[in-house]
């Protein structure tokens, strides 16, 4: 190869990379347009926290927890799936126990808090869930109780639950 035809190889190269990151810059342009004249909400990049955020959320759905309209969160003990809850749980410790040395501070932080507060929500509603069990004589139904003995087991629904500050 002459010294002219690598400067055009070269030149060629640059201008396929420029008009290559144009285009991507247009197609999420053009995206971002049609989301947002649809309606429809954007779905998340694809990260590691991500990953993270979804096997978590997960885990508190089978633990049946969603906010109140107070802002603090309603567990419905009627609603707990303890087993599911904990295959969620175990799926993260997995996932940090084979991504040791792999990730960044900020990850491996983030992954091991979230899993500490997964855990320690997790033991507070298998303790909940074992108190209304011994109280309603049997497992768990779907019928409402009489009236709640306290403050803290109350529902909007009318079922039994938690709300946890």
């Amino acid at each position: 190869m002459t010294d002219t035809e690598s400067t055009n190889h070269f030149s060629a190269d640059e201008d396929w990379k420029s008009e290559a990151e144009a285009e991507r810059a247009r197609l999420a342009e053009a995206e971002a347009k049609s989301t947002a004249e649809s309606g429809q909400q954007a779905i998340p990049e694809a990260t590691f926290d991500y990953f993270v955020i979804a096997l978590a959320s997960q885990a508190m759905m089978a633990m049946a927890m969603r906010p109140d309209p107070s802002g603090q969160v309603f567990i419905d003990l009627n609603a707990v799936d303890l087993k599911m809850a904990e295959h969620h749980i175990d799926l993260l410790d997995v996932l940090e126990e084979k991504c040791k040395g792999n990730l960044t501070d900020e990850e491996s932080k983030m992954l091991t808090e979230t899993l500490h507060g997964l855990r320690s929500q997790f033991v507070q509603v298998q303790m909940q869930v074992q108190e209304h069990i011994a109280k309603q004589g049997g497992g768990l139904t779907s019928e409402p109780p009489a009236a709640p003995n306290s403050s803290d087991q109350s529902s909007s629904d009318g079922g039994s639950g938690l709300i946890i500050p």
